[in-house]
């Protein structure tokens, strides 16, 4: 039988290597700052540029609490990890194609096509998220996950998102050897090859054999379990409840790059620097935060990390409402200067809200039960995926600012709740 400890190595390396080349693949297609642009290719909807930032995520989230009960009586994950993944990457690939064959002359197509195959692609990833973090919690022993996360974000989201960012920002420069649609196509083919060597590599996880649970669930036994679950447990309830409120952030998400767009003109090549800047503060936090993790436990590098969130979308109420005349004055580098620090903060917090909460999750959560719980998170974190769509609606009825400030009030209720958050022994 194999032993953690015996394959640690073995699995850290692969799982680090996973997420760096996965990472590195979706940096590609980032929905912060690459997507938005690219859907202001095809339409100039503010809810269409929310709507495919949800897409992005929704799917993932929703797939995992329909597969709580399969999983719990499978001694092997991966399996399920494996063939999930290749339908997923299919339809990516799938894209490719598509958008360089009728991207001129069938935009609409296109748009419409994006948001059908990579919300099916999603769902597909969610399917494969929940064996994921299965084999993720069997082959890491608890006092290596904070590192192991912080080392997949640092090498994929972080160094080599870095490179993303810049490839990017080649590829959409105007004087660019590739025009549009053949930037994009470009853009969407590396992102996919990258992501599916990632997958491949991790595939050759050596999986142990985990817990079984004794009872057959089905879905709609998991459903009505969650009640009870969340009656009795009161942490992991609190736990849940503050990662919703912080999932706020995303109301306005997709909008800084936005804001810089439509109310500084920035162009889109500046989108590959705003990567670069959002990657720069993942790759910096990191190391930060698996060692928070490791040294004063998750609760700190959560209400840490909601701490500083909540700067992000004052800043831009800031930036909007404050001094516009005077960014607009000198134009150019001082633009640019004065959005950095939203894309440096938001990749340092998304990447501290992974460790931080992911991690407390893993420690809260009954082995036999954890893709239950892992299940109930991630469908809870599917409906908050459908933040940046609302967001979206209500920029296109009110005004950005409205959703700079909805999201600082929806963080700062989190910050709230993480007061009563208590550190697993």
């Amino acid at each position: 039988m194999l032993t953690r400890e015996g394959h640690l190595r073995h699995n850290f390396i692969l799982g680090v290597l996973n997420g760096a080349l996965f990472s590195f693949g979706s940096a590609f297609v980032d929905a912060n700052t690459v997507l938005p642009v690219f859907i202001r290719h095809f339409s100039g909807s503010d809810s269409m540029v929310g709507l495919a930032s949800s897409v992005r995520s929704a799917g993932w989230y929703l797939a995992q609490l329909p597969m709580a009960g399969i999983l719990e009586r499978r001694a092997y994950k991966r399996p399920f990890y494996v063939w999930a993944n290749v339908v997923r990457m299919a339809l990516n690939w799938a894209f490719v194609p598509f958008l360089a064959l009728y991207a001129v002359q069938r935009p609409q197509w296109v748009l419409a096509g994006f948001i059908t195959i990579f919300m099916v692609s999603s769902i597909f990833g969610g399917m494969a998220g929940a064996p994921f973090t299965d084999i993720v919690a069997k082959t890491i022993p608890r006092r290596h996950r904070g590192p192991f996360y912080a080392l997949r974000f640092f090498f994929g989201a972080g160094i080599l998102s870095i490179v993303a960012g810049f490839i990017v920002r080649y590829i959409l420069r105007e004087d660019s050897l590739f025009g549009f649609p053949n930037n994009y196509v470009l853009i969407f083919a590396l992102s996919s090859l990258l992501m599916t060597v990632g997958i491949v590599c991790y595939g050759f996880v050596k999986e142990p054999p985990g817990r079984v649970s004794e009872k057959r669930r089905t879905f709609p036994d998991v459903v009505s379990e969650v009640p009870g679950i969340l009656r009795s447990d009161g942490n992991y309830r609190r736990l849940l409840v503050c990662q919703v409120l912080a999932a706020g952030l995303g109301f306005s998400l997709p909008f800084y790059v936005v804001l810089a767009h439509e109310r500084f003109g920035v162009t889109a090549s500046t989108v590959g620097l705003f990567l670069a800047f959002q990657t720069i503060g993942q790759t910096g936090a990191n190391l930060v935060w698996g060692r928070l993790s490791s040294r004063r436990g998750n609760r700190m590098v959560i209400r840490l990390v909601l701490g500083i969130q909540v700067l992000i979308p004052l800043y831009a109420l800031f930036l909007s409402n404050v001094v516009p005349d005077l960014i607009l004055a000198e134009g150019g580098w001082l633009v640019t200067a004065s959005f950095a620090p939203i894309f440096l903060l938001i990749g340092g917090t998304l990447s501290g809200s992974f460790v931080g909460f992911n991690s407390f999750l893993l420690d809260v959560a009954p082995e036999d039960r954890r893709p239950t719980y892992v299940g109930i998170t991630n469908t809870s974190m599917g409906c908050a995926s459908f933040f940046p769509a609302l967001g979206g609606v209500l920029a296109d009825t009110v005004a950005l600012d409205g959703v700079f400030l909805l999201s600082g009030i929806s963080i700062c209720a989190a910050i709230a709740v993480s007061r009563r958050l208590k550190e697993p022994e």
